[in-house]
């Protein structure tokens, strides 16, 4: 393994031949943060892109040999390091997407590869000492460099929205045979020896899940409902209910959610090009205020019989305007997000990174102002 001069062979991208243009075309399919947040690395239609996370700059020289690798789906660079780990796309001619590719930029080769014989690999996620390679039906945990297997973890639900991963080691995610079991697992390497141990939450009757979510530190989980109206916290090591957030009686899709690195706030992408972001409280009594707890458990059961799929009875039962979760700051974005994310460069807390589908670059800071409104700090054309 090798460190790559990225200082040295830094490239101002804005100097470069455009990604879109008609003469080079180039397509982006993923962006992916390294483990250490300094580095954006991008899956492409021609091999792969890393980009300094600090100013923007280009920090690898694209050669034929990248170019050759065709279609990436994923690109993901280890650390600071030369590897770079590669999922093909469906149209590569070259690989196939049952394939994790290990790739060494600095020697422009491939220095190995491990091949999923019966199923197509959906994903796949780097974490401090393994890689978790998501297919249709099981998650492979395997040694990051070694790709030796240390687990096999089957029939899980293969809605990637009811998997979880963060960069400490922790993967979530539901079983197929009871979907009120979110099973937690945790990949520790302190002595250099990897095991794994499992935790279970047993959720609410009360959550219909639509979406679950690790925090960065693996502590939280927070669970969506299928109605995207409504959110409970619980601490993954105990179970026990943190927060219930009441997003209000409007349904709306939510196609992504974050907790920031300090597991203080939480970022949600609606389908409306709109951003919100909610703060979450930081110490409470051992009863946790939970809105769903408010109202009669046998109205809500009755609710839940009928079934009702146009309105949900979120929006008849939590009608008090008190019942709604305040929001810390909010914004809309323009276009089809390629990459969004809390700024993690630097122990950031308060900024958020968006790319666009047409190449902008946008980070916005939520400190405290009287809007309440998301204000841009920066923005860059990176075509």
């Amino acid at each position: 393994m090798n460190e790559t001069p990225f200082e040295s062979s830094s490239i101002d991208l804005t100097k470069t031949v455009p990604w879109n243009s008609r003469e080079h075309p180039v397509k982006v399919n993923s962006i992916r943060y390294n483990q250490d947040f300094t580095l954006l690395t991008l899956g492409t239609s021609k091999g792969y892109k890393i980009f300094s996370i600090e100013n923007l700059k280009l920090c690898h020289e694209e050669t034929e040999e990248v170019y050759n690798l065709g279609d990436i789906y994923i690109a993901n660079t280890y650390y600071r390091s030369s590897l770079v780990f590669l999922l093909p796309s469906k149209d590569n001619q070259n690989f196939t997407n049952t394939e994790i590719i290990i790739f060494d930029d600095f020697y422009q080769t491939k220095m190995g590869s491990f091949k999923e014989k019966k199923e197509e690999i959906i994903t796949f996620f780097l974490s401090k000492s393994a890689i978790f390679i998501i297919t249709l039906s099981k998650i492979i945990v395997m040694e990051i460099l070694t790709f030796k297997i240390i687990q096999v973890i089957s029939n899980i639900n293969s809605t990637l929205q009811l998997l979880s991963f963060n960069f400490v080691d922790f993967v979530a995610y539901i079983k197929f045979d009871n979907k009120k079991n979110i099973y937690i697992n945790h990949y520790l390497n302190d002595k250099l020896e990897i095991t794994s141990k499992t935790s279970k939450i047993l959720v609410s009757p009360y959550d219909f899940i639509q979406m679950i979510q690790l925090s960065p530190s693996g502590l939280l989980i927070g669970i969506l409902s299928i109605y995207g109206n409504k959110m409970h916290i619980y601490y993954s090591q105990t179970g026990k209910l943190k927060e219930c957030i009441f997003l209000g009686p409007n349904i709306q899709t939510i196609e992504k959610l974050l907790f920031s690195k300090k597991e203080n706030y939480l970022l949600f992408q609606k389908n409306d090009n709109k951003l919100y972001i909610y703060k979450i409280v930081k110490s409470y009594a051992n009863n946790p205020k939970c809105v769903c707890c408010k109202y009669d458990d046998k109205k809500l059961l009755l609710a839940l019989n009928k079934k009702s799929e146009k309105n949900g009875f979120w929006q008849k039962l939590f009608s008090k305007k008190d019942d709604i979760k305040n929001i810390h700051c909010y914004g809309e974005y323009i276009g089809k997000l390629s990459f969004l994310n809390f700024d993690e460069s630097a122990n950031k807390n308060k900024d958020i990174i968006l790319i666009n589908s047409n190449g902008i670059f946008i980070k916005y800071h939520f400190g405290k102002n009287r809007s309440g409104k998301l204000v841009p700090v920066l923005s860059v054309q990176w075509i």
